[in-house]
């Protein structure tokens, strides 16, 4: 692991501004509660800006207001109702269940909704312990919204003065994840390289570039409504953002049949020119991440036309040694390769030009419609709640887990007194996730985490008496732990366990011996309670959700294919339609790698689990080579008649019913293909012609016959593979069907 580059993408990102944000907010008033000695009766104010600061994700402002906002009130009511009765251990038994099932079934409405549900289950068992909580109800649900509202403000100060933070934040994220997958799509260039780890890896890669892409849609939706149109920063924004889509569509229009392009150049200089070219187009996209989260000026440090216009000699080199009638189709590929680098460079020179928010810029900007904008919104319905009470229902099944396990946890806290029992209940809320996959794998970095931080904790605090010292430390374990609370959970878990040692050490230095022990004990107690339960009591395998996730896919993608093919006949609009069909069909493959991860991480031996890796392989090439197949359109467009492809678009689309049909259990029997189509009879005659002039030595000569071939054959090719890739989708999901 390259440590450094892991720092600095920390260092740089959205999540460090997160911790930094969270921190500040919960210890400013800690602080000064502190200074006037009243901070041991008044720590619910920085313990309710932490919580409050907890539900506060990117995305646009109006929505994390709201968030924020819910979040304070609901908290406030919790507060109330459990100091009211926590002194009467059977109402508390019937408000576990209430606010168990409760909090966790308005996760339907979505993160924003769960992590809002998530809090306030914490705030309550904060609350469950009558020792934690002084003076009446109303004054502890006071000081907790007291906290809520010190982040609110901050968190408002810091948008009115930064509007565009968040979005430049999430943006340079973006592009640097953009180019981890430009140096994964390098290696493939390699003729040593384990073609099938890269595989795995891009699309693990493109799981995490569709997650950011769609948060920065939501952002530019709600922002653009308010500012951006009107601001030459938010149009350069949004100019950016569209680029950088376009962008990571050419680069998986990349995709080819490596091996037989290493075969015929593996010995040459051109494989590991290309494999350079993107190398260089990666360190670009990263020092374009970081201009823009910084909001500086980007300016390209290498010469990448040299490196085009070097490989573009290289291949005209080999063109005059190796152009035989064998080698022609390759020629092809690789010059269609060539002109998608041309087209990647352009963009990133773009994306420099537009780093500097020049006026004159933002003249470039159209007023885009906003079909690449559109997100999916969840309409907050009570239906939509009520339906949710049903086992077929994940959310409900999750809930009856969460509220089996909390009731279970409270009552080895009520019968076996342990000094801190409440720390139970918040390892099981903690750990219990919908998924049994991801709850045994935040299981385990819980356990360790807790372990590995006491240790820390311990060491630091018997070795070091420095007052000084322990509060930079647990200063700096906030801001680590809630940084990289979403990207490493081990890690988080050591700095959050440290800096509640801490503070427990501040406020209480005599029974320092005493939290250690119970933390270990009750984090060892919830954590065996939560797996327990996950694994046996309606568990959600990532399986039983993979046909779904396909018939998703299946759909996405014949409409990301057919708008596609659309562009000949029906070129007004195109940009409308195609970018929003596009933006579904990635989505719908990274929901599947997603789920197909998860699957490996269960560890369960499935019939189907070799059908299901076939599956998501598959459609990682059939999305490529449809993007591919419409970078080829765009460019021939108007060469030849629309309707001479009709009979490839009509067998490609009768696979799809194919599919689908096999994914409802049917066989579905086709009229038989129109293979001998116009085009293909063309695309073979251009072949003979071509080949006869390679014989005759007129390979460098730009005839007829070499310009639209070079175009036709690369279309022709491209329906053939999307019509095998289909036909083989077919085969794989009536196995997975049996």
């Amino acid at each position: 692991m390259d440590y450094q580059l892991t720092f600095r993408k920390i260092f740089y990102s959205q999540y460090l501004f997160t911790g930094v944000r969270i921190t500040a907010a919960a210890i400013i008033p800690a602080l000064i509660l502190y200074h006037y000695d009243v901070l041991g009766l008044m720590t619910a104010i920085p313990l309710g800006a932490l919580v409050v600061g907890s539900t506060d994700s990117p995305g646009p402002f109006a929505h994390r207001r709201n968030t924020i906002l819910a979040s304070i009130c609901i908290n406030f009511l919790v507060v109330v109702l459990t100091i009211s009765l926590n002194h009467n251990p059977v109402l508390l038994t019937i408000f576990i269940v209430l606010f168990g099932m409760f909090f966790s079934l308005i996760g339907v409405y979505g993160n924003r909704a769960s992590s809002v549900g998530l809090i306030a289950l914490f705030v309550f068992i904060f609350n469950i312990d009558s020792k934690a909580s002084f003076g009446s109800p109303w004054f502890n649900g006071l000081l907790f919204t007291a906290g809520g509202m010190c982040y609110f403000i901050m968190s408002l100060v810091l948008y009115r003065l930064r509007p565009y933070r968040y979005i430049q934040l999430q943006l340079g994220e973006s592009l640097r994840s953009i180019a981890d997958y430009t140096d994964s799509i390098s290696g493939l260039f390699k003729p040593e390289q384990n073609k099938d780890y890269l595989f795995t890896k891009l699309r693990q890669q493109q799981i995490t570039i569709q997650q950011e892409q769609d948060s920065l849609r939501e952002m530019l939706l709600n922002t653009r409504e308010m500012i951006i149109d009107s601001t030459v920063k938010g149009r350069i924004l949004m100019m950016m953002f569209l680029d950088s889509v376009d962008l990571f569509e050419q680069l998986i229009s990349l995709q080819q049949n490596y091996d037989d392009m290493n075969e015929v150049f593996g010995d040459t200089e051109l494989m590991t020119t290309i494999a350079a070219t993107l190398q260089n187009f990666k360190d670009e996209l990263n020092m374009l991440g970081y201009a823009i989260q910084f909001n500086h000026q980007s300016v390209s440090k290498t010469d990448i036309k040299e490196t085009i216009d070097k490989l573009f000699s290289i291949t005209l080199e080999e063109r005059k040694k190796s152009l035989t009638k064998k080698t022609l189709p390759s020629f092809i590929k690789l010059r269609q390769i060539n002109f998608t680098l041309e087209d990647i460079d352009e963009r990133i020179k773009r994306l420099h030009y537009f780093s500097g928010y020049d006026t004159i810029t933002a003249r470039l900007y159209k007023n885009y419609p906003g079909a690449e904008l559109k997100a999916t919104q969840t309409e907050i319905s009570p239906a939509l709640f009520i339906s949710s009470f049903s086992l077929q229902s994940s959310h409900f099944r999750h809930a009856l887990r969460v509220t089996i396990a909390l009731l279970i946890g409270y009552a080895v806290s009520f019968f076996f007194p342990l000094g801190h029992g409440y720390w139970i209940l918040l390892t099981i809320v903690t750990i219990l996730k919908p998924a049994y996959s991801i709850s045994r794998t935040r299981n385990k970095q819980r356990l360790l985490g807790t372990v590995t931080g006491v240790i820390i904790g311990f060491a630091f605090l018997y070795f070091v008496k420095n007052s000084t010292l322990a509060f930079l430390l647990m200063l700096c374990t906030m801001i680590v732990a809630y940084s990289l609370l979403k990207l490493n959970y081990y890690i988080s878990c050591v700095c959050i366990t440290i800096y509640v040692l801490i503070s427990f050490h501040f406020l209480n230095q005599s029974n320092f011996s005493v939290v250690i022990t119970d933390r270990l004990i009750d984090t060892a107690i919830g954590c065996a309670i939560a797996f327990i339960i996950s694994l046996t009591v309606f568990p959600l395998w990532e399986y039983e959700q993979t046909k779904e996730l396909i018939e998703a896919f299946v759909e996405a993608n014949k409409k990301y294919f057919n708008t596609a093919v659309s562009l000949l006949s029906s070129p007004a609009g195109f940009e409308s339609r195609y970018t929003s069909v596009r933006k579904e069909a990635f989505v719908t493959l990274a929901n599947l790698s997603d789920n197909f991860q998860r699957i490996l991480s269960e560890k369960r031996k499935q019939a189907q689990f070799a059908f299901y890796h076939q599956f998501v392989s598959s459609g990682y090439m059939l999305t490529a080579h449809i993007a591919s197949l419409t970078s080829f359109l765009k460019r021939a467009a108007g060469n030849f008649n629309a309707k001479d492809i009709d009979p490839l678009i009509y067998n490609v689309n009768e696979k799809f019913k194919q599919v689908e049909a096999a994914l409802k259990g049917e066989n579905l029997k086709i009229s038989s293909s129109k293979r001998n189509t116009p085009i293909a009879n063309k695309v073979s005659l251009l072949f003979q012609q071509r080949q006869q002039e390679i014989e005759s030595g007129k390979a460098e000569a730009q005839t007829e016959a070499r310009v639209n071939l070079r175009e036709l054959k690369s279309i022709t090719d491209e329906f053939e593979i999307i019509d095998s890739i289909v036909a083989d989708q077919v085969k794989i999901v009536q196995k997975i069907m049996q």
